[in-house]
């Protein structure tokens, strides 16, 4: 995940010229309920990540190689999104999606993909939900993820 995050950085640093450092990944079961899951929240103002283990584990079982790379750096990039400012979630889809077709080119790559059809499309029978912006994992356990964000030391640009 850490290389995955750093070609995140690179990514909206060369379409949109900007960057921040300092953010965390922690890992956590938020579980999918009501038929839906949360795939990763970003807690504003603050530098948690934190991304669901369970879409990630299904993923892991169900889909090839590709499809969790692209789902890995489809969330990371969303939430990067969200650190950088993109409170609105639609504005964040939105930017995420110009990053993604700026990047990866081809219409057909996963990641265009969910950030077009969002994380439904390999996962067809679920129907998303979306948590607010000040939901947090309160209770939960979370991993850190080591080293994540350990390539640079400025904070915004």
């Amino acid at each position: 995940m850490p290389e995955i995050f750093e070609k995140v950085k690179k990514d909206v640093l060369k379409t949109t010229g900007r960057k921040r450092a300092g953010l965390t990944l922690g890992l956590i079961e938020m579980g999918m309920y009501q038929g839906g899951f949360i795939g990763g929240m970003h807690f504003s103002p603050g530098t948690d990540i934190v991304m669901n283990k369970t879409p990630l584990k299904i993923l892991l079982e169900q889909q090839p190689y590709e499809i969790v790379w692209a789902y890995t750096y489809h969330i990371l990039l969303h939430e990067y999104v969200h650190s950088l400012g993109a409170l609105n979630e639609h504005q964040c889809r939105d930017i995420t999606l110009r990053i993604s077709e700026a990047i990866f080119k081809e219409a057909d790559h996963p990641t265009i993909i969910l950030a077009k059809k969002g994380i439904g499309a390999f996962f067809p029978n679920l129907q998303l939900i979306y948590a607010p912006p000040d939901l947090k994992p309160d209770g939960r356990p979370i991993e850190y993820i080591d080293d994540f964000d350990s390539g640079s030391y400025d904070y915004y640009s």
